[in-house]
């Protein structure tokens, strides 16, 4: 199929009189790649398939139709991408590159811009020809300038005391008559004032989200789904339990919004399409008093402030790394877990199970990281010996196969070596991933597309019948993990590099048992399955679960697994 790709930004400046421009409109846009595709007859009976994102930015791909239009590239269905000109596709000159140079001539997409002149099966083996590049750069330095003047209408906004964003803070809403000033929320601003009630009796914020949880009040984004209060993203939590913490009732007495002050322009995105954002000291912050009405007074929310400051003094420790950082988790609410280095037995701790032990199902305890790390290491000794026998056995698996085929008719031969050079390509491919080289998108694209070759492999019935493709079905992954093992099985402790290899997570239960999460454990069950390998459920238990307080704690190993 022909993809017809239109895109139209309210930040591209196609705005006219009459709202968009006729120049840059998407039904323009839209009849001018109808009437190319009928002028080229190599394009007789092929079907079109219309990709439109009206409203969306063209300095990043986080685009509905334009990921929908990918996947149809990926499988297969797709083999051509007409737009109206490179803009279209997108402003990211370091974006649309990878694009056009790499992705799409790896999977044999043929890319044309229709007023660029550009159509790259004039290209091939060549990549972007001069004027591409330099339209391409173009794009990308209009839409930087795009941001700045967009920063800078805004900028003007601030400085009136007028609200651009999409949401009012907790205890406002924004005023359907005055657009971009708040009114109150009267059932949220009586939340707010009670919190800093609290903080004015002297209660921290650990003290008054207890008590918060106590009376049962809901927290903003519980309250905003209840009261169908949209526009407020970041108040949304990924904990299973619904309470209240510290860092929420931290935010709200902060919020210097609640004495009826604008404050705008707190933080800065530092290059348009990214998530490079720095946060603005408040000299350089857009501030207009009595823009709205106050919640609390000036004073009041002073002496809070003096309150939390109290308790908010923290040191930090040089030491800050170990090699399961930010692999710990909580068992039930499956959060990163808060780690204090400053003491010789450094530990971790879930913050919702510490702070609000009556609330949440979270575990209550800290816990040892240096006992972790050799629990841990002791399990995946276990796990890495395991990998290294597969790797004997995969090897082993490879010879057998190689030798039974050398008996065959050389067309057989020739096409089990075929297949056995591209196991090999897809490991190399996955030692790139691994080591960094290439981005997670590009090995997925090239994996994909070794895949595809394989499949359409002409074999003969020898071949299928006794491969059975068994031998690539053997994914680079659990290969690489398998020739690893032996770099990593006379360790005497973990190291970082082991668990990048090795781990996903480690959850800390309730109780004292750590859970370990494997990378790939799907995939080396299936392969173990097709090698004729079998694991009785203890031996899984004893490589997953550990007992961490040795208090008997036990796991259904079979529901588990």
């Amino acid at each position: 199929m022909i993809a017809l790709y239109k895109r139209l930004s309210l930040a591209d400046g196609d705005i006219g009189v009459r709202g968009k421009s006729e120049s840059n409109s998407i039904e323009h846009q839209g009849d001018l790649l109808i009437s190319f595709v009928s002028s080229r007859r190599e394009f007789n009976g092929i079907k079109t398939v219309d990709y439109i994102d009206d409203g969306y930015t063209g300095i990043n791909f986080e685009r509905p139709a334009f990921k929908k239009m990918m996947e149809g590239v990926k499988s297969g269905e797709i083999d051509t991408i007409i737009v109206k000109d490179i803009s279209r596709f997108g402003r990211d000159y370091i974006g649309v590159g990878e694009y056009l140079e790499q992705l799409f001539p790896l999977l044999g997409v043929r890319f044309i811009a229709v007023n660029n002149n550009y159509d790259s099966n004039n290209y091939k083996g060549m990549g972007l020809n001069l004027d591409m590049a330099v339209n391409n750069l173009v794009n990308t330095m209009y839409s930087r300038d795009i941001g700045r003047k967009l920063h800078t209408s805004n900028e003007v906004k601030w400085k009136k005391g007028y609200s651009t964003g999409s949401a009012a803070p907790f205890g406002y809403i924004f005023d359907p008559v005055n657009k971009g000033r708040f009114i109150i929320d009267n059932e949220a601003a009586k939340i707010v004032r009670y919190i800093f009630e609290l903080a004015l009796k002297g209660c921290n914020t650990t003290m008054i989200a207890y008590e918060l949880n106590e009376k049962k009040i809901p927290i903003p984004s519980e309250y905003n789904r209840a009261h169908n209060i949209t526009g407020k993203k970041r108040q949304y939590t990924i904990t299973p339990d619904k309470i209240w913490n510290s860092a929420k009732v931290w935010r709200i007495i902060r919020s210097y919004e609640y004495t009826g002050a604008m404050v705008l322009g707190k933080s800065r995105v530092m290059m348009p399409g990214t998530d490079v954002v720095r946060n603005m000291p408040k000299e350089r912050q857009y501030i207009t008093e009595n823009a709205h009405e106050a919640i609390v007074t000036h004073d009041e929310w002073e002496r809070a402030q003096r309150v939390i400051r109290k308790n908010s003094g923290r040191e930090y420790s040089e030491r800050n790394d170990f090699p399961l950082k930010k692999k710990i988790r909580c068992g039930h609410c499956r959060r990163v877990m808060n780690y204090d280095m400053r003491t010789s037995d450094a530990k971790v701790w879930c913050r919702e199970g510490k702070n609000m032990p009556r609330h949440s199902r979270c575990p209550k305890a800290q816990y040892s990281i240096n006992m972790i790390d050799m629990l841990v290491w002791s399990a995946l000794c276990k796990f890495i010996k395991l990998m290294s026998f597969l790797n004997d056995k995969i090897t082993e698996y490879d010879n057998k196969r190689a030798d039974s085929l050398k008996k065959a008719d050389i067309k057989s031969e020739t096409g089990y070596n075929d297949i056995v050079r591209a196991a090999d390509g897809k490991l190399k491919l996955y030692e790139e991933y691994a080591e960094g080289n290439i981005s997670l998108e590009v090995y997925k694209f090239r994996k994909e597309e070794m895949d595809k070759k394989t499949d359409s492999r002409d074999l003969s019935d020898y071949v299928q019948e006794e491969i059975s493709e068994e031998s690539i079905a053997i994914s680079p992954e659990i290969r690489y993990m398998a020739e690893k093992s032996e770099r990593y099985a006379f360790d005497n402790k973990i190291t970082g590099k082991a668990a990048d290899i090795y781990i996903e997570n480690v959850y800390i239960h309730d109780g004292g048992c750590i859970e370990i999460r494997y990378c790939h454990i799907k995939e080396i069950s299936e392969c173990m399955e097709k090698l004729g390998l079998e694991m009785s459920d203890d031996d899984w238990y004893s490589i997953i679960y550990i007992d961490m307080c040795m208090k008997g704690v036990r796991y259904d190993s079979k529901r588990s697994i």
